[in-house]
């Protein structure tokens, strides 16, 4: 056996196919990374609560009330706040510093983000209207829905309930 050769001949190519294999999944990891790691945006345009219909798929969870939702039916209650729409709005904001924000001619106030799994990095949208119903209360409706997937596992509706959770905090805090 002759040093600085390898043995078998075929050894030295396989090296080198290896590490073609090994720069090419780190550049492929690391477009992964970036892409999750970046803030992503909601898909499509803003949701209009009124005209949401009932018969959701599974992968999806509205709690809204009917006076929001008209042609969505029974749904999960709408939440509602001892709190101005506005001050709910700035709640929002400070727990999700990403989320898009519209006023509409109505007073309504309407916000949208990108939720995003943490260990499979899924993105999912969740819409909320806030809608003034006196000087200091506000009802609060939520859209939530996966972008892929048939089922959810029941994820949009514990989002939803979190949500709840996090601005009572938010707004008692």
């Amino acid at each position: 056996m002759r040093s600085g050769l390898a043995w078998p001949p075929y050894r030295q190519q396989d090296t080198e196919g290896h590490a073609m294999i090994r720069s090419i999944l780190a550049c492929a990891t690391l477009l992964l990374c970036a892409a999750c790691a970046s803030a992503p945006k909601p898909a499509g345009s803003w949701v209009s609560f009124a005209t949401l219909e009932p018969g959701l798929p599974t992968n999806r969870y509205l709690a809204c009330n009917p006076s929001i939702c008209e042609a969505a039916g029974n749904t999960g209650d709408a939440l509602e706040f001892a709190h101005p729409a506005t001050d709910v709005a700035a709640a929002l904001l400070r727990l999700q510093p990403g989320a898009e924000q519209r006023e509409l001619p109505n007073g309504d106030i309407q916000l949208r983000y990108v939720a995003v799994t943490p260990i499979a990095r899924f993105r999912d949208d969740v819409d909320v209207l806030i809608r003034p119903t006196g000087p200091d209360t506000s009802q609060v409706a939520v859209y939530s829905r996966s972008r892929i997937g048939l089922s959810d596992l029941g994820k949009n509706k514990s989002r939803v309930e979190a949500l709840a959770k996090q601005l009572d905090a938010e707004l008692a805090g």
